[in-house]
């Protein structure tokens, strides 16, 4: 009886007066904050994962800290939450969550996001084109990647690089096979923009298409989308109604998949009117031009549910009356590429090239011609090799702190009214 009187007098003083740095169990919830310890004590589910992390949240704590936590369910998944910043996924049995099997969509984000992180740590290899054009998929070993499940996001150890990404789960869970419950949400790449006057925010903006290929043509459209996505760049389409609609079933698979590939890949899409048989100042009503404005905004919003921002008006006409029956902001240009009436690409690169650009710069090109595509296989890589920024319209306004919905037209930071 002495013995075991002795042995309860130590273990209670080694409770109340020893700092052990963890003790753990299952969460009570209710009565959590009940408890008075010297030591940190921290709840989990009853797994060796949850005994882990608990001693991790521990962790060189000294003080009488209590952490107790929820568990939500997620798709398949748990998420246990501690509140703040800790917090991570774990299956059924709270065991941790092991990546297997990468599809094409989920490498193509793995890039993205290697990219990115490369231009935000190590802009001196970014802006060189033929390094970019070599970060490309077959250029990186998927198999050489530690895959682990962060919070609410996958981590990648990037072993070739010694690179860690950080990838939003709820924009590869389907890539992954994996269901965490996060709600579909239309994928486009992360953009990361560096300061400075050495790297112009530039506009790369094409009218009258999309330019939609036959089983014998690539199109000039997915061309330029493409080759857009070699160097990392991204561009604003500005589109034609009647040229998406009234089309067969499986051509409506075909606007839809290039549609989606283009805005995974950083593109946006915004209107260039319903017909473009006339400019829009031509046209007498409010009620005619809202109604050829909204024509492409609505078939998109309808198709892919996709919210356009801007339009761009047919020859870049407007007045007064347009201004006041337009959905949604007017963008023009400052650089015309004049590619609708050249047949030679190498005067198309020498039109585009022979200015100095600076930040919030918009050239104007055509998507629907072999040749603009042709021309910007060098005018692309020059833009880059020169430190520019190739982003779209909504990107470079963002940069500007102006909400698209909030302006009537804009030309250029140097224009704006």
């Amino acid at each position: 009886m002495i013995a075991v009187l002795s042995i309860m007098v130590i273990v209670l003083y080694t409770l109340l007066f020893v700092n052990l740095g963890f003790i753990g169990k299952r969460s009570i919830h209710d009565d959590a904050k009940a408890y008075r310890t010297r030591h940190c004590l921290a709840f989990y589910p009853d797994s060796k994962e949850g005994l882990n992390k608990a001693r991790e949240l521990c962790k060189g704590v000294k003080d009488d800290s209590i952490y107790d936590y929820t568990l939500i369910p997620y798709g398949d998944y748990y998420l246990i939450n501690y509140g703040g910043d800790f917090r991570y996924f774990t299956d059924s049995k709270y065991e941790p969550i092991k990546v297997e099997g990468l599809s094409e969509e989920s490498k193509n984000i793995i890039l993205d996001y290697l990219r990115y992180t490369f231009k935000k740590d190590h802009p001196e290899k970014y802006y060189d084109a033929d390094f970019l054009k070599s970060l490309n998929i077959d250029s990186i070993n998927f198999e050489n990647i530690e895959y682990d499940i962060d919070g609410e996001n996958l981590k990648c150890y990037m072993k070739d690089y010694d690179m860690t990404l950080m990838i939003p789960l709820k924009y590869v869970q389907k890539e992954l096979g994996m269901n965490f419950g996060f709600p579909y949400e239309l994928y486009s790449k992360p953009v990361y923009l560096s300061d400075g006057k050495e790297h112009p925010i530039i506009c790369l903006t094409f009218d009258d298409g999309p330019k939609l290929w036959t089983a014998e043509d690539y199109s000039s459209t997915e061309k330029i989308i493409d080759l857009l996505y070699e160097y990392d760049a991204a561009g604003t389409f500005y589109v034609i109604g009647n040229t998406m609609e009234d089309r067969e079933i499986w051509a409506d698979y075909q606007v839809y998949t290039l549609f989606k590939r283009s805005i995974n890949h950083g593109n946006e899409y915004g209107s260039h009117s319903q017909s473009h048989l006339y400019a829009l100042d031509e046209l007498s009503s409010e009620e005619s031009i809202f109604r050829e404005i909204s024509g492409p905004i609505e078939y998109l919003k309808d198709f892919m549910n996709y919210e356009v921002k801007t339009y761009r008006p047919v020859e870049g006409r407007f007045n007064e009356l347009v201004l006041k029956a337009q959905p949604v902001a007017a963008i023009l240009w400052d650089v015309d590429s004049e590619d609708w009436k050249s047949d030679n690409a190498q005067e198309i690169i020498d039109r585009v090239m022979k200015y100095d650009y600076e930040s919030g710069d918009i050239i104007l090109f055509h998507d629907i011609y072999n040749i603009t595509a042709e021309a910007l296989e060098k005018i692309i890589p020059a833009l880059v090799n020169k430190g520019c920024q190739l982003v779209n319209v909504s990107t470079m306004l963002s940069y500007y702190g102006i909400d698209p919905s909030t302006i009537s037209y804009f030309y250029g930071p140097n224009y704006y009214e």
